[in-house]
């Protein structure tokens, strides 16, 4: 509420500005006429104060009122209206009687729905008795082959299981011999590597003897020349003893020589032995094992032969278990036929008596909510129709409305979609009510736009909060939703604000600087033949700085390359230029004899007011454009 009076407060205030203002327009007019020439035309100043206050940005629409839950009331058979306890505006509680249907009808086909379903309980319940005696019966029969099947499968089993177990063995003992057999071959294979190595080693050992046989030769002839010549006195004694050493040295080699080849010898002829016997044994491994696998033969066919006698023993019993239970099954459903037709009887007797029963609380019509009945047009003796498929074209018996929630259907243009959200706050005047506002919130947003005067716009449904009972359905209203808001901002009036363009270029000439000066009228070619006009404003270090004329189009900003002209002459080609685009805000400040313009930073703003970020302070004076600009004078109604 306090906001509400307060923007009632800011509407006044404006609207008393507003008079205000035009009293001094006719003042003035008429000091125009009557005056002096010579009157201040500080007179056509419209001046406005920088306070603080509440932003909102808003969606404005129209929409009527609707109750959010509205019934309407159908009846489900048809009859005559015997009585009518309601009337339209009647508010009326979910579970009240608001008419009642002549029942008598439907009394005595209730009566006869229950005869039918008492005769069906007794064809039911001898049916059930005929069935359980068949199923004793067939169960005895179906007992006693199932107990035929079952001995023939269990000695199918046990032979199995018997012939599996010497089969078993059989081919376990075969799997012993076979690895026996492979540990004698390889054994044999050993023993036959150890007596080809005991070869070699005797053909290095008669190699040795031969050596040291040749070394003892070399020796001995080499004493007996040194003895000569010690004798001859040719070589000296110690000469000699080391050719006798020598001597004795082969001697002792070529003896040990003979004994290892004559032990190799003998470790040969045992390493024959050994293989001669390892290869009769695995003679003997080898007439076990055709044996063994000639017996393995006989006992597979045995089995073979036993199992396929107790297999027809057990395809035999089994078809007498299956025709058995065929003629089981045959017989049961033959014997159950009869009781499912009772029972099916019986439910669809059942069924019957529900629905007279249902159709008999039918004639009494309740109200389905609590509401206020909207619309009624019956009266006592009426005959109604039912309305109870969903394809029916009858009409209602009566409309029942919840005023207690009121909701307000609209359309929203698609451009202003993006910023609607759920649950936005929103002020809705009634057409009937004038200089009520009444608080609502956004609860319903079609996800699907419809065209609407060649416009695309979404509906919208907007809840009255606590919905006061002087508001009706089909009431016109009109709606400001909430989009946006700020509360103690500082505010400037849009009429203020005021905008600026600059264009200035960054030009890398290096030594062609001396070409330019200051104030010096330039252009700015573009790579397509396009120019722009500007001014130098300064030259320094190679680069050249312009002001551009910001009403030209089709600069962008950034780095680019231009070619520059003076006088329509081209001075310098594909100069890496940098352009800058600022867009500026501004007012005027009034004060003293000329107001002073002042550069802002707005932020949000609506169709009255502009949310200032800086460079105004609270209670600054600020100039409003006038609307219309009298002898060219300037927009802000000070002089030229």
């Amino acid at each position: 509420m306090q906001k509400e009076q307060e923007m009632m407060n800011r509407h006044r205030l404006f609207l008393l500005v507003l008079a205000i203002l035009a009293v001094a327009g006719v003042s003035c007019s008429n000091q125009k006429s009557g005056g002096k020439k010579g009157a201040s035309p500080q007179a056509k100043q419209r001046i406005s104060i920088v306070k603080r206050g509440d932003f909102q940005e808003r969606i404005s629409a129209t929409g009527n009122l609707e109750a959010l839950v509205e019934v309407e009331v159908k009846s489900n058979v048809e009859g005559e209206i015997v009585k009518l306890l309601v009337d339209e505006g009647d508010y009326v509680e979910a579970g009240q009687i608001l008419l009642e249907l002549d029942p008598k009808r439907i009394i005595e086909d209730k009566r006869q729905a229950e005869a039918n379903v008492d005769a069906a309980k007794a064809s039911v319940k001898q049916a059930e008795l005929n069935t359980e005696l068949k199923r004793s019966q067939l169960a005895t029969r179906l007992t006693e082959a199932e107990n035929n099947f079952k001995i023939a499968k269990s000695n199918l089993t046990t032979t199995k299981a018997e012939s599996e177990s010497r089969l078993i063995s059989a081919e376990t003992d075969i799997q012993t011999t076979k690895n026996n057999l492979e540990q004698d071959q390889l054994s044999l294979e050993q023993a036959r590597l150890s007596l080809n190595q005991a070869k070699l080693t005797l053909i290095d050992n008669e190699a040795s003897l031969v050596s040291s046989e040749v070394n003892l030769a070399n020796a001995k002839s080499e004493r007996d020349r040194n003895k000569d010549l010690f004798e001859k006195k040719f070589v000296s004694k110690k000469a000699l003893e080391e050719t006798e050493t020598r001597f004795a040295s082969a001697t002792s080699q070529h003896n040990s020589s003979k004994q290892r080849v004559a032990a190799q010898k003998q470790t040969i002829e045992s390493q024959k032995k050994t293989v001669k016997a390892k290869e009769s044994i695995i003679g003997t491994r080898n007439s076990t094992l055709r044996y063994q696998k000639l017996n393995l033969e006989k006992l597979r066919e045995m089995r073979k032969a036993q199992e396929q006698r107790n297999q027809l023993q057990l395809d035999i019993a089994k078809t007498q278990l299956d025709q058995t239970s065929m003629t089981t099954e045959q017989e049961q459903v033959v014997s159950e036929q009869s009781k499912i037709i009772a029972e099916a009887g019986l439910l669809r007797n059942e069924s019957s008596l529900e629905t007279e029963k249902e159709r008999l609380d039918w004639t009494t019509i309740r109200a389905p909510i609590s509401g206020t009945i909207t619309t009624l047009e019956l009266e006592e003796g009426e005959i109604v129709t039912s309305g109870r498929s969903a394809f029916s074209q009858s009409p209602p018996l009566m409309t029942i409305s919840d005023l207690s929630q009121m909701v307000v259907k609209t359309y929203i243009n698609e451009v202003d979609m993006e910023k609607l959200k759920m649950d936005q706050l929103a002020e809705i005047v009634s057409d009937t009510y004038k200089g009520r506002i009444y608080q609502g919130r956004v609860v319903e947003i079609s996800p699907i736009g419809v065209e609407r005067d060649n416009i695309i716009s979404f509906e919208i449904m907007i809840e009255v909060i606590d919905s006061p009972p002087e508001l009706r359905p089909g009431m016109s209203t009109d709606v400001d939703i909430i989009t946006y808001e700020e509360k103690a901002v500082l505010l400037v009036p849009i009429e203020a604000v005021q905008g600026e363009t600059t264009v200035t270029a960054t030009a890398q000439v290096g030594a062609s600087a001396s070409n330019f000066k200051s104030k010096q009228s330039v252009q700015l070619m573009s790579i397509t033949g396009k120019t722009f006009n500007g001014t130098v404003t300064s030259v320094q270090g190679g680069q050249l700085s312009i002001s551009l004329d910001s009403i030209q189009r089709g600069l962008r900003p950034g780095l680019q390359a231009f070619a520059i002209l003076v006088k329509n002459q081209q001075i310098l080609d594909g100069a890496a230029t940098t352009i800058k685009i600022k867009r500026d805000k501004y007012v005027m400040i009034a004060g003293g004899e000329n107001p002073i313009r002042t550069p802002v930073t707005i932020g949000m703003q609506n169709e009255v007011d502009a949310v200032v970020l800086s460079g105004l302070n609270e209670k600054d004076r600020v100039m409003l454009q006038n609307r219309t600009s009298v002898g060219g004078g300037s927009p802000w109604g000070g002089g030229k």
